[in-house]
């Protein structure tokens, strides 16, 4: 940390969470200490004043700190309403008119994908989402999108969160099948709902990446009733969304 952010308390626990978001697990104390170059009793002190801000938790074993829902939140209020939103939302247009369907940027925040902005088709058979609608990570495209390009370990430890809860006769209710699905995206580069959230809807997703083409940030996601989109010809709409995608992920950097 330079002298900068020793100087100023907010921007050490800034600079705190910065580093714990960029890291690929949920660290330990001892990880931290080491990572930020502080005293364990100073780092110790600032885990817990962000502990009771809300901004981190702590897992179940006590020992790995990660990102709390107040720290995702302001994350997305940021993405929502920063220069590159107009910009994002744009994209998203261009995607709608080309392949006449619905499309939606999304972020994973805990168990949950949640809509960082979304365009509605001019079709009159649609189902309609709301900017900053919620839906379960294993029961959506975007959502399997985001464990799958997970590191495992990270992945495995999220699968063991995630309340498996079945909505439709094709949700992955069961964690090895869910596994095995995952292994598949991440070969293909690609994830389908495939009514798993809701009967009757199909989606196919793909990723957006952070500038060094390795973490998964976001995702791109075409969604359709089955009648105009499914198995047969989502594949036909891979090239259009891949290419909204490295667009989009411009605006995220």
């Amino acid at each position: 940390m330079d002298d900068a952010t020793e100087s100023s308390p907010a921007l050490k626990a800034f600079s705190l969470l910065e580093i714990i978001a960029a890291m690929d697990h949920a660290p330990t104390l001892a990880e931290l200490t080491e990572t930020a170059n502080l005293p364990k009793p100073t780092l110790h002190r600032w885990l817990s004043m962000l502990e009771g801000a809300e901004l981190l938790r702590r897992l179940p074993d006590g020992r790995r700190y990660e990102l709390a829902s107040r720290a995702t939140a302001l994350a997305f209020a940021i993405l929502s309403n920063n220069p590159g939103s107009t910009q994002r939302h744009q994209i998203l247009e261009r995607v709608v008119r080309t392949l006449g369907e619905s499309c939606n940027l999304t972020v994973l925040e805990g168990s949950e994908v949640m809509y960082l902005d979304r365009v509605e088709a001019a079709a009159p058979l649609r189902v309609a989402f709301q900017k900053g609608s919620r839906v379960p990570a294993h029961a959506s495209a975007s959502g399997k999108m985001f464990l799958a390009m997970m590191p495992p370990a990270k992945c495995d430890r999220v699968i063991g969160t995630l309340t498996l809860e079945r909505y439709t006769a094709n949700t992955l209710a069961d964690a090895d099948d869910l596994r095995a699905e995952l292994s598949r995206i991440k070969c293909d580069g690609f994830a389908f709902d495939d009514e798993e959230f809701l009967s009757g809807l199909f989606c196919v997703a793909v990723p957006i990446f952070d500038r060094n083409g390795r973490d998964c940030i976001a995702a791109l996601a075409l969604q359709a009733p089955v009648m105009r989109l499914s198995r047969s010809n989502a594949a036909e709409r891979l090239p259009v969304l891949r290419e909204a995608a490295e667009a989009l992920a411009v605006t995220l950097q």
